[in-house]
């Protein structure tokens, strides 16, 4: 672990800052977007379709029973007659039935893929929750903890300096060399405990007088 920070740049933290914010907002919209397009093809399928072709299986079955009732007019007007005389209410009667088989099967299919994409729903809802709690969990946390970042940061670029210890002491010899009257600091704190050196042959004992020191000379 560093001993200290690398922080070349508080403009820099910003700016990631406001970039993150940006993808943020962009994520949710995406999201929201995306559940809105599911939801409409889901209504689409089980809604829209569904009434469509439950109304035209009504309407085919119908024409199956009109056809049906053609064909047994024509039968009873024309009893003797043969088949091949009621070739039109044949075809008729064929067609209904297609119509009718194709609405009934139509209806099933959009039963099946309305539980499939309900099933499919219920995943995607799965992923996006998860995405959206990293959302609004780990980088909204994540753009606060920049933001108190920048203001301790700031804050830490206004406060002055402590002075330093060799500071201080230069301080204290310009002090000192101001009560002696001026001087390099220096200068004065190296001679101004000084005392005057002592020669062994000028000290004198208390029983010695002058001619004693003479004679002791020569």
């Amino acid at each position: 672990m560093a001993d200290r920070a690398n922080v070349r740049s508080i403009d820099a933290i910003g700016d990631c800052r406001a970039t993150l914010i940006k993808y943020i907002d962009a994520i949710r919209i995406a999201i929201g977007e995306t559940r809105s397009d599911v939801l409409r093809v889901q209504r689409w399928v089980g809604e829209t379709k569904k009434h469509e072709w439950t109304a035209r299986g009504k309407k085919c079955t119908q024409l199956l029973a009109n056809a049906r009732s053609d064909l047994e007019r024509a039968k009873i007007a024309r009893p003797d007659a043969h088949p091949s005389m009621f070739t039109d209410q044949l075809r008729a009667l064929d067609k209904a039935k297609r119509n009718v088989t194709e609405c009934e099967h139509k209806l099933k299919m959009i039963a099946r893929w309305s539980r499939e994409l309900e099933r499919e729903r219920m995943l995607f809802q799965g992923g996006m929750q998860r995405l959206a709690r990293i959302i609004d969990g780990d980088l909204t946390t994540a753009t606060a903890w920049m933001s108190n970042l920048m203001d301790h940061l700031n804050n830490y670029v206004q406060t002055s300096a402590p002075k330093l210890p060799r500071a201080e002491a230069a301080d204290m010899k310009t002090t000192t060399a101001r009560r002696h009257g001026g001087g390099h600091p220096e200068q004065i704190s190296e001679g101004e405990h000084d005392e005057p050196a002592i020669n062994p042959s000028e000290t004198t004992t208390p029983d010695q007088g002058p001619d004693d020191a003479v004679e002791s000379n020569e």
